[in-house]
């Protein structure tokens, strides 16, 4: 099972932020403790933008999921952090096309 640890549990070399897949039977424990949680909690929301959008990782992490999202927000792209705007002008080109 998929889990991210969420602190340092004794007997496992991961910490906060690392992410494993372990036998359910030790997985189940760090999980009712506090330690981790399923990665399946994690599911990248469904998008209908392009997998060679440009940014599209940075523009998903922040909410903007669809097409209609990034049009609404095109003019604070530049906000987000790892979008400038030479990237600005990638995605509005996009959006347009």
């Amino acid at each position: 099972m998929k889990i991210q640890f969420i602190k340092s549990a004794a007997g496992f070399a991961y910490s906060a932020g690392m992410q494993a897949d372990l036998p359910e039977e030790k997985v189940k424990p760090l999980i009712e403790q506090g330690f981790a949680f399923p990665i399946e909690q994690l599911k990248e929301p469904e998008s209908d933008l392009p997998e060679d959008f440009p940014a599209r990782e940075i523009l998903i992490k922040e909410g903007l999921v669809t097409m209609t999202d990034v049009m609404a927000a095109k003019e604070t792209l530049t906000d987000i952090k790892g979008i400038g705007e030479k990237t600005k002008a990638e995605i509005v080109e996009r959006l347009t096309e």
